[in-house]
């Protein structure tokens, strides 16, 4: 199967269940690069529109702007007929998430919250995982996520057991990083 065909798959398969959302978000992101936002957009039935929103000029810390940002996304909604969105919090040279990716999580989730947008789900694409977060999880759900078998994207976008367990995408090895600056600079793979 070609990349592209891949992608097409991605795009015309519906996202409604959690392992369904992780498999696209894996398929679309990959492997972590820079620190970044990205915005994926469902319609009514749960496909992805073909539409990707990666937001990679916001603060470290979440700030007023955090208003400005769901108010483009809930703008970009209506453009797109789409009706519930993905947020994706790109980070790589991690195995967890931290403090202030906690922060950026609990503010989108309360500003888009205030525009009644449906926020179907907030992702992290780590160097050695992908999974949902939810704002109010405990800190200790911030540690490493223990290895699990690894799925690959492409087997992974096949129909799914909506009442199976739901767990991380683990990559088969991790990538070093250097040359990152923690927020907008470069980075170069090196390797781990």
């Amino acid at each position: 199967m070609t990349g592209t065909d891949v992608l097409d798959q991605l795009f015309t398969t519906p996202a409604r269940t959690d392992a369904d959302v992780v498999a696209l978000v894996s398929g679309v992101v990959g492997r972590p690069l820079r620190r970044q936002c990205w915005v994926l957009f469902l319609d009514d039935r749960a496909l992805p529109v073909p539409f990707l929103l990666p937001v990679s000029d916001l603060p470290l810390e979440p700030d007023d702007r955090v208003e400005d940002f769901a108010t483009l996304v809930a703008e970009v909604c209506v453009d797109n007929s789409a009706s519930e969105v993905v947020l994706v919090w790109e980070r790589p040279g991690g195995t967890r998430i931290f403090p202030v990716d906690r922060e950026w999580i609990e503010a989108c989730d309360r500003a888009f919250a205030e525009r009644a947008l449906r926020l179907r789900a907030q992702v992290v694409v780590l160097a050695t995982s992908v999974r949902m977060v939810e704002p109010d999880e405990p800190e200790w759900a911030d540690e490493p996520v223990d290895p699990v078998d690894p799925v690959d994207p492409v087997d992974a976008v096949e129909p799914v057991d909506p009442v199976g367990p739901v767990g991380p995408v683990e990559y088969d090895e991790p990538v070093a990083y250097d040359g990152y600056d923690g927020f907008g600079g470069d980075v170069v793979r090196v390797p781990a």
